[in-house]
């Protein structure tokens, strides 16, 4: 019975340890998590800065501008793209109203225009921005609820169809490439959501009913995959690629993101694994964005922007 008590008392103590701090924020670990049963390489560490208020709906992915000075987020459920002050995550803008519907994601193309997957209306929307505003001048159509798009260096642009189970190529407002269909083999896909380029000129597509990213060369190609036990994925939904080649992933019903080097190595995961509102925590995520040591994370049904800083990320 003493043992018991001094145990008790222990688990106490360590309880409200831990609540505060929360209240203070203090640095997290995410090379190292007691919950976690993923072969973790300790690497990184984070430290939570910031968070935006709650009057985000469903926010999915996000982009910095070219030159840092704004964050865009894709705001589902309020059919708008939010502008945001990538330091005290304060919106200062917002487009799109009355002409999006659910859009997923978005991303900058080599003329810096503004891409959205407008997936409600089954488009690519073409936005002309300045600063906090944005003007629609062209569209891709007759897309399956697009949620996933990005844009080669090359002009090239790539998308996902959620509604296809596909991915497809477009240059110059025609299709020249299209790949996938409904299945758990090479280049076949469950809801593919969200496409991304890495430094190597290789595409990332997020498998999340396969619990895996597909990895394709330019020519829509499958080169290899990512997944399996070694990670243990749950729904990967979005993706960002620093210009080393390290991928964090949107790890959404695990409510984690999880931090890959460029050997594909697990080096670093923010959160816990459980749900919940706090500074290590996340409920079910889906966008993130990444430049430099500085990570946003898109924290979907909590209804806010997230910013962290990390360490140990390489230097070159």
């Amino acid at each position: 019975m003493l043992i018991a008590e001094r145990w008790s008392r222990l688990a106490r103590g360590q309880d409200a340890l831990h609540h505060r701090a929360m209240r203070q924020f203090a640095i997290i670990s995410l090379a190292i998590l007691a919950l976690s049963t993923v072969p973790v390489t300790a690497q990184v560490t984070a430290t939570f800065e910031a968070q935006s208020d709650r009057s985000f709906g469903n926010p999915h992915d996000i982009v910095l501008s070219p030159d840092g000075s704004r964050l865009y987020v894709a705001d589902v459920n309020n059919n708008a793209v939010k502008v945001l002050d990538p330091q005290s995550l304060t919106t200062i803008g917002a487009f799109g109203s009355g002409e999006l519907s659910r859009p997923h994601d978005v991303a900058f193309d080599p003329a810096g225009r503004l891409l959205v997957a407008d997936t409600g209306n089954g488009r690519i929307a073409i936005y002309q921005v300045s600063a906090e505003s944005g003007r629609l001048v062209d569209e891709i159509t007759g897309l399956a609820s697009p949620e996933g798009v990005v844009a080669a260096p090359d002009g090239t642009i790539y998308l996902t169809n959620v509604g296809r189970h596909n991915v497809e190529a477009w240059r110059d407002g025609k299709r020249i490439a299209r790949i996938g269909g409904r299945g758990s083999g090479a280049n076949e896909y469950i809801r593919p959501h969200d496409i991304d380029i890495g430094p190597d000129g290789h595409i990332y597509v997020s498998d999340p009913g396969n619990d895996r990213i597909q990895i394709l060369d330019d020519a829509l190609r499958m080169i290899g995959e990512i997944g399996g036990d070694r990670y243990r994925f749950n729904e990967p939904k979005y993706v960002a690629i620093n210009e080393k080649g390290w991928i964090f992933v949107v790890d959404e019903f695990n409510n984690q993101i999880k931090i890959l080097n460029k050997t594909f190595e697990i080096v670093g995961i923010i959160g816990t694994g459980k749900s919940g509102l706090g500074p290590n925590r996340f409920n079910q995520p889906e966008g993130a964005e990444i430049r430099g040591d500085t990570l946003w994370i898109s924290d979907t049904h909590n209804g806010r922007i997230m910013r962290f800083s990390l360490a140990g990320m390489p230097v070159r």
